[in-house]
């Protein structure tokens, strides 16, 4: 039987068109050996992931998890994992859209790069790839981030083939899956926001970097399958003081809730 290098993960929430688009996509332009493990993480009835809509698309080795209620995004990622038999883990975003070859170019980067544990490529916010998006990566938060956003994507040089930062984001997310499986997945006690954030700091805390590989790109179409509203924000703020608490401990997640309290009042109002 002939090993599968990649199990590329969709978790979708209420977004089903986007995940067959997204997996059309995938079987266009991806040439290496892969499955897709598709998690129907708790959608509404009428928009749940159908079996018969995946076979329209004719693709090999596509398997169906359905979760009968939200469990959020991580915990998504963790049940489509346990059934994973790839090498690669390839955590995909279901408004993500593949382009090119970009999938093979992010696994032979990370088969010569032993120091890498999780990388992501360029994500673009248009199918062609013009207007590239702003926070696919960054640094880990400080107290003086929460106010000055340190992400640097301006500063990318495409002339060079990869760089190492501290966080990839979820959105394209690629790792060894027994080195997935050692880290313990996604904190499933973070229920959105701040999981990717959460996840290369362990990465890092075990010594690998994390990389963003400037050869290889994705449209990610942002927006398309989340709505701003009062309770993302705040998911986003409890998952904030969760993560703080975790790795930063007591004293600093108090000074930090003092500094952003302002922020937070700000942005809730709006």
């Amino acid at each position: 039987m002939k090993s599968i290098n990649l199990s590329i993960i969709i978790v979708n929430y209420n977004t089903p068109e986007l995940v067959y688009n997204c997996i059309k996509s995938i079987k266009e332009h991806a040439a290496l050996s892969y499955e897709i493990i598709v998690v129907d993480n708790g959608s509404k009835e009428e928009l749940r992931i159908q079996n018969s809509e995946l076979n329209k698309l004719q693709t090999a080795n596509c398997k169906l998890l359905t979760l009968e209620k939200n469990l959020g995004f991580g915990t998504g990622n963790n049940v489509g994992a346990k059934k994973a038999t790839g090498e690669y883990l390839l955590l995909l975003n279901s408004d993500a859209l593949v382009v090119d070859d970009s999938i093979d170019k992010m696994h032979q980067f990370m088969a010569g790069h032993d120091e890498v544990g999780a990388l992501t490529c360029l994500l673009y916010n248009d199918i062609k790839c013009t207007k590239m998006q702003k926070y696919f990566y960054g640094n880990f938060q400080s107290l003086g981030s929460l106010t000055i956003r340190r992400y640097n994507y301006q500063k990318i040089n495409l002339s060079q083939e990869f760089f190492y930062t501290d966080i990839v984001t979820g959105a394209c997310f690629l790792i060894k899956r027994k080195f997935y499986e050692e880290l313990g997945g996604f904190d499933e006690k973070i229920f959105m926001y701040l999981e990717d954030d959460d996840l290369c700091k362990r990465i890092i805390d075990k010594g690998y970097q994390n990389a963003v590989l400037n050869t290889a790109k994705i449209a990610h179409l942002e927006g398309k399958s989340v709505k701003n509203n009062s309770q993302r924000k705040k998911l986003y703020y409890d998952s904030q003081t969760y993560f703080w608490n975790k790795h930063y401990g007591f004293w600093a997640t108090l000074i930090m809730r003092i500094v952003r309290w302002p922020i937070k009042i700000l942005k809730t109002n709006k």
